[in-house]
């Protein structure tokens, strides 16, 4: 069966997401989508379509709307016009280019959180955006925050290389390698990288390096980046670049599963990993930390406003699909034993304070 014929029943799973957070919107939502259309004309970030840079723009401004509720004043619209930005090298990585193109364009974008002012005679649309919206972060956030924000970026910019390049090779994946990729390209470490900005925080070092503080963002963002690819499916699943998924990974270790078999395993996965990060959640938040507590509130927020987002969002509506984004109790799999995937198994290694 291919993917462009799997059936309701597995479609519908597929959009049916277990999240027990709580959701939120940010208070100028309409605020953020207008300034933020406005700098992407400003900068014709599409390039010279205007329904591309519509795109971005209200794609930008919707996430940031979601994902970042407690952003406050102007560090939350320079986050919605970079969240604008945001989704052009996503869309450029997985265009077909040659990956030397690709590669050279993000390692250029990576420079630039570094040095912003590299190219100041710059002349293409996206790099004359992201050197605007990065020296206006760096004048907004202290230098810790910018510096976390910016490393989280730049993780994110390396890992759709890897991807691009998988994709050039014709690459197979099993579902440990596709995690160890996805968590990179899918910007599981980039969304967390917002948090002490967003918050109004500066998480010590001392809690920043906790294994469990490390997993549980890495839990609840991977979780994210896995919903993304799910209700990004309908949209993307006839695009003429095939992009690499959790789906046709578990097939490759599966391979007499049906894709009705593989959602639902892919769905498991992914409730077990939200399931892990509601334990250690619990369990840092025990300790009273109020930094802590912040940071994992914006976790919360990320990660429930993601799905939102999903259910909001242009880009994502498919006026001619009958198939909705909706939210569930439950999880599909109640297990709590860790997943059997070397690159995250270390997880459940840090719950029940296993990092104290």
């Amino acid at each position: 069966m291919t993917n462009s014929a799997a059936p309701d029943s597995a479609l519908a799973k597929l959009l049916a997401f277990y999240s027990p957070l709580i959701a939120e919107i940010h208070p100028d939502a309409e605020r953020l989508r207008a300034r933020t259309h406005a700098w992407a004309q400003q900068f014709d970030l599409g390039a010279g379509s205007t329904r591309l840079t519509t795109m971005l723009a209200q794609t930008g401004a919707d996430f940031t709307a979601h994902a970042l509720p407690h952003a406050p004043g102007e560090i939350a619209q320079a986050f919605s016009d970079y969240n604008a930005w945001a989704w052009f090298p996503s869309e450029f990585a997985g265009s077909g280019r040659p990956t030397s193109d690709v590669v050279a364009s993000l390692a250029r974008w990576e420079r630039t959180f570094r040095s912003p002012n590299s190219w100041p005679d710059a002349t293409a649309p996206a790099d004359i955006a992201i050197r605007d919206v990065c020296l206006r972060l760096r004048s907004l956030l202290t230098p810790v925050q910018w510096e976390r924000f910016a490393a989280g970026q730049c993780q994110w910019l390396y890992h759709m290389a890897w991807e691009a390049s998988l994709l050039e090779q014709g690459a197979t994946l099993s579902v440990n390698d596709f995690l160890a990729m996805r968590i990179g390209s899918g910007g599981a470490s980039a969304a967390a990288a917002f948090m002490d900005a967003a918050e109004g925080i500066e998480l010590s070092e001392q809690q920043w390096l906790r294994p469990a503080v490390r997993a549980a963002a890495e839990a609840s963002m991977l979780a994210s980046v896995l919903d993304n690819d799910r209700y990004s499916y309908l949209r993307e699943r006839d695009l003429p670049v095939k992009k690499l998924s959790l789906f046709d990974a578990i097939r490759h270790d599966h391979p007499d599963y049906t894709f009705e078999q593989a959602v639902i395993k892919a769905v498991a996965i992914r409730d077990r990993m939200m399931a892990l990060y509601l334990q250690l959640r619990g369990e840092l938040l025990a300790g009273g930390d109020d930094d802590l507590g912040r940071y994992l509130t914006g976790l919360d927020r990320m990660a429930s406003g993601n799905i939102n987002f999903a259910m909001t969002t242009g880009r994502y509506l498919l006026p001619d699909s009958p198939h909705t984004v909706t939210r569930v109790d439950k999880p599909s799999d109640p297990s709590t034993t860790p997943l059997p995937y070397p690159t995250i198994a270390w997880w459940w290694g840090t719950a029940s304070h296993g990092d104290s």
